[in-house]
């Protein structure tokens, strides 16, 4: 059940597009509180960001992707 819930959470990261993704970075980094779950979301939100720079044009397809593997899990 963990990996559906990545693969959905790692859907809507790139699907929120480069500058959302840029205004929860900063958002979360200037958070003190460094816990798991805020670490495990920027290391989320920095992929995101990564595949959507070099890859602006796969990013739309790869969201269709992990939503037909989710879809392939139920």
């Amino acid at each position: 059940m963990y990996q559906i819930r990545s693969v959905t959470r790692d859907a809507k990261a790139i699907g929120l597009g480069l500058p959302a993704v840029e205004a929860e970075i900063s958002f979360w980094e200037t958070n003190k509180k460094k816990v798991r779950s805020v670490k495990q979301r920027l290391e989320r939100l920095y992929t995101a960001r990564k595949h959507l720079i070099e890859n602006p044009m796969a990013s739309e397809s790869l969201v269709d992707q992990l939503k037909a593997i989710q879809n392939e899990s139920t």
